[in-house]
């Protein structure tokens, strides 16, 4: 009986959920990737900032797709997950934010129509942001670099000579 009434609530709240515009969950910048492409440190780069109050409509510009996307665009929900990217400048597009709990690393598909194949979005650090930290020694001992002591010189070889000579 109480596993009904769960699967009756989930049901009921998957629309809703599936509803709310990704805003949110996108805004950023996005190393996007096709399968089987070398990109040479050069992938293309998607960014997404948040417009403010209006979760349907985000800021969009792109880098290193062969094509010129940017400006407002609007969001709309489509088909199996996926939402409908409409910029103000550009050929429309469709993401699908990927909201496994099992990645590190945010990530989404990226869809345009006249693409063989979906690129793979991965969500880059935000720009600031130190991605390893090395911990050095405490404030009080960081005064002067430390004195490394190389002991005395070896003293040089004497006879002169090891080296075969040459006749």
């Amino acid at each position: 009986m109480k596993l009904s009434r769960l699967a009756i609530l989930a049901a009921l709240a998957g629309p809703c959920a599936a509803a709310a515009s990704p805003a949110g969950d996108i805004a950023g910048t996005w190393e996007c990737r096709q399968p089987g492409i070398e990109y040479r440190n050069k992938p293309p780069i998607l960014y997404v900032a948040e417009t403010g109050g209006d979760q349907s409509q985000v800021t969009i510009e792109v880098d290193g797709f062969a094509r010129e996307i940017y400006g407002r665009s609007e969001i709309a929900v489509d088909q199996g997950g996926w939402w409908k990217v409409k910029p103000a400048q550009g050929q429309e597009f469709m993401i699908h934010p990927d909201g496994s709990a099992k990645q590190r690393t945010p990530a989404m598909g990226l869809r345009f129509a006249d693409s063989k194949s979906d690129y793979r979005c991965l969500r880059l650090p935000p720009s600031g942001v130190p991605s390893a930290v090395i911990p050095l020694a405490p404030a009080e001992e960081q005064g002067a670099p430390p004195v490394i002591d190389l002991g005395t010189p070896p003293e040089p070889a004497q006879g002169g000579g090891d080296a075969p000579k040459k006749e």
